[in-house]
């Protein structure tokens, strides 16, 4: 099975043709700490065993200029997909979507409810065009939105849902009821990221914890996600090993779900 990184942030070298647009006050400057290129990524990816990666927009570096994100997975298109993100609240975010997937072979999107509080079904024309384009979703919450989140998936279209970091929800007693909730819906995929890991590691052994997911959700709807370069408190390789630990408790058939198996699923075009 392949081993897939699906949580990744690339910046580029050449700031003069893809310049930054930082989004204050969400994240520290991780794009200047450790500003990661795509052939950089790439290098390490070899260096650790990972095969295929998925570009997620760096929406904190770039905002909704996608360009290189998807510059970067044509370039390199046997090993990388892209996931965009875009205004929702702009003029004709449906036509952006169309265009980012038609036009420059984006293969997702990243649905952000943090800053601005939107709702998680409108504009509903997004989610119908996500939809047509069979294009899967990122779903990007904070944990109080977790019941609003299993509220509205019922209304929305049965398209492969992941959500960001298990919706950054409090692992301090074990699975929150609230995420758990979430197993009901056969269409929503958890990406274990680093950033669930490290939240999770003082309040028990993180096998432990993919072992209780991987049992309310099914191996099958676990992926996991490095969240590099915004994510640099540790080398790539290392947050590579803590990822296959994390897995080692898993059966061999759940453990290649876990790294690789999952994400096939969800962006097939990363298969060989």
């Amino acid at each position: 099975m392949l081993v897939v990184d699906t949580h990744t942030h690339v910046v580029s070298d050449d700031e003069e043709t893809y310049p930054l647009h930082p989004r204050g006050g969400a994240t520290g400057p991780w794009y200047r700490e450790d500003p990661c290129s795509v052939e950089r990524l790439l290098a390490l990816m070899d260096e650790s065993g990972v095969d295929r990666v998925v570009l997620v927009q760096g929406m904190t570096a770039y905002d909704t200029d996608n360009r290189y994100t998807h510059d970067s997975a044509r370039r390199y298109p046997e090993r990388c997909t892209s996931v965009a993100y875009l205004d929702l609240g702009g003029p004709d975010p449906a036509g952006e979507l169309r265009r980012l997937v038609e036009g420059e072979g984006m293969r997702g999107l990243r649905w952000v409810s943090l800053f601005d509080g939107r709702s998680l079904e409108e504009p509903a024309s997004v989610w119908r065009t996500a939809a047509e384009l069979g294009i899967p979703v990122i779903v990007t919450v904070l944990a109080d939105l977790l019941p609003v989140l299993a509220d509205a998936i019922p209304r929305l279209p049965a398209i492969p849902l992941a959500l960001d970091h298990c919706g950054f929800a409090d692992f301090s007693l074990g699975v929150p009821d609230e995420l758990a909730a979430l197993a009901a819906f056969p269409n929503l995929h958890l990406k274990v990221s680093s950033n669930v890991l490290e939240s999770a590691e003082p309040h028990g052994d993180v096998r432990d914890l993919v072992c209780e997911l991987a049992a309310r959700f099914g191996a099958r709807r676990l992926m996991w996600g490095s969240d590099y370069s915004q994510t640099h408190d540790r080398p790539y390789p290392e947050l590579v090993a803590r990822q296959r630990h994390a897995a080692s408790r898993l059966t061999d058939d759940g453990r290649d779900w876990y790294l690789g198996g999952t994400a096939l699923s969800v962006w097939p075009e990363l298969a060989p």
